[in-house]
């Protein structure tokens, strides 16, 4: 009786550590894109063509299925590097001439 218990102390002492150290959840699908757009959107969010771009990465978060969910950050991300690309472009300045 006694070996039993002590044979039952050392596997619950080994597998406690094991249990506690279960890596979390895995990443949902669709977040390293929803990440990227994140950070376009912090960088070029107060453009003035950014309001499609706001609206579709707002839709992309609210998917909870996950092969919407992935297409929709994609088309954020699309969305967001057209804002980039269309407000880092140079804008003409006017010349005052005296």
């Amino acid at each position: 009786m006694r070996h039993a218990l002590l044979i039952a102390l050392v596997a619950l002492a080994a597998l406690v550590p094991a249990l506690a150290g279960t890596p979390s959840a895995a990443a949902a699908p669709g977040d390293a894109a929803l990440a990227r757009a994140d950070a376009l959107s912090a960088q070029w969010g107060r453009c003035a063509g950014a309001r499609p771009a706001h609206r579709a990465l707002a839709q992309a978060r609210r998917t909870t299925a996950p092969r919407p969910r992935v297409l929709r950050a994609r088309a954020a991300v699309r969305s967001w590097t057209e804002v980039a690309r269309a407000c880092s472009r140079p804008v003409a300045q006017p010349v005052v001439i005296p």
